[in-house]
């Protein structure tokens, strides 16, 4: 896989899952400094006898110390409930994460575009890749690359993988009956992924377009082009 480009970390980088509270708590603390900073007065001129500027000093510093380290308390609970109420979450029936791939989206943008398949390739050819990924470098292919022939390809494994959703596998059955029909020049075989479709969800709305879309396909076909197996 290709090397990124060097990336300077964030103060959010740097801390890590902590960031979150510790700015909180600095905001907090802050607005909390004014309270201890009345009560730290007295106890600099009262009790440790300290003279005007080195009292306000004790009291400036002292009272946003205090404040933070005060308001860390409520937040870190409030950070740790928030965990758990996720954990709670995520075992019932939200959505899964999806991968964006925004490092090969940074790729095409800047123009790059052999580096962002080459990495799309990479993450394919991993034991366990999505189907998600292949549609996306299908796409790219496809729109951009103007290599249909490759994207025909990855959708195809994309139809034929058990682990894809219904939605992935009507979406890139229809695409690649697109490429067949389009750049590919192979009518025929676009009418084989429609009717494969139209035969998997029968007595459905799937079902019921790959039909309509065979019946065009088929009226725009000639004799010769469509195999004799598919005919009426």
């Amino acid at each position: 896989m290709a090397d990124r480009p060097s990336y300077k970390q964030t103060l959010f980088d740097r801390l890590g899952p902590d960031a979150g509270h510790s700015v909180r708590s600095t905001i907090y603390g802050l607005a909390l400094g004014p309270v201890f900073f009345m009560l730290l007065l007295g106890v600099g001129s009262i009790h440790l006898h300290l003279s005007g500027w080195q009292n306000l000093l004790f009291a400036l510093v002292g009272g946003v110390l205090i404040g933070v380290a005060v308001a860390k308390v409520p937040v870190m609970i409030g950070e740790t409930a928030g965990k758990g109420a996720s954990v709670v979450v995520a075992g019932g029936s939200t959505t899964p994460y999806t991968e964006q791939y925004s490092y090969q989206q940074t790729l095409v943008m800047q123009g790059r575009l052999d580096e962002a398949l080459s990495t799309y390739e990479a993450i394919i050819a991993e034991p366990g890749s999505t189907c998600d990924v292949r549609i996306r470098a299908a796409e790219l292919y496809a729109r951009e690359a103007n290599k249909p022939q490759r994207a025909a390809e990855l959708f195809k494994e994309v139809t034929r993988d058990p682990r894809c959703t219904v939605g992935e596998e009507v979406y890139s059955a229809n695409r690649l009956a697109d490429l067949y029909n389009g750049p590919l020049g192979q009518p025929g075989r676009a009418l084989v992924e429609l009717r494969r479709l139209a035969d998997r969800y029968p007595n459905s709305v799937i079902g019921e377009r790959a039909r309509q879309a065979l019946r065009s396909l088929k009226a725009l076909a000639t004799d010769k082009d469509e195999p004799d197996f598919l005919a009426p």
